[in-house]
């Protein structure tokens, strides 16, 4: 029921009704920006919106420290490595999501990615996820003023 609720949520901010891929994940493009939410333990169901700041990336003591200043520095979510990539990740309980909490858990994302994703990539190597698909008039900042929030960073 949640995963149904969320695919509607994202019909409704992208025009376009993702379909889980093998992983049971939902690719997102909003505001130009790319990553994905996921729905598990349907239980208790927890949706994942979640995006890769830096693909291809070898782990090392200095890429932990990395992450755990970014994770000392944003708010409602959290960055971390798993399989040669650096996620950054915001959860909501599936019966708390609403249209407000889950864009806003979005646009959380999609900031610190755009904020972190760089220096991590300077000082570590990897590659961006997404890069090239983002617009060309792609401005972070004015997908935040023209929604009215602001990232919690």
């Amino acid at each position: 029921m949640v995963l149904s609720y969320v695919r509607d949520l994202l019909e409704r901010m992208t025009g376009a009704r993702p379909e889980p891929d093998d992983d049971g994940d939902l690719l997102i493009t909003y505001g130009g920006a790319t990553f994905y939410s996921r729905v598990t333990n349907p239980d208790d169901a927890i949706v994942q919106v979640f995006g890769v700041a830096v693909a291809d990336v070898d782990p090392t003591p200095e890429l932990f420290e990395a992450i755990n200043e970014i994770n000392r520095s944003i708010g409602f979510a959290r960055a971390f490595w798993v399989g040669g990539q650096v996620l950054v990740e915001a959860e909501i309980w599936g019966v708390d999501v609403n249209p407000s909490n889950f864009q806003h858990a979005c646009w959380n994302i999609a900031s610190a990615i755009d904020r972190f994703g760089p220096s991590l990539i300077e000082q570590f190597g990897g590659r961006p996820r997404f890069e090239e698909l983002k617009e060309p008039e792609y401005d972070q900042g004015e997908l935040f003023r023209a929604n009215g929030h602001g990232p919690y960073l």
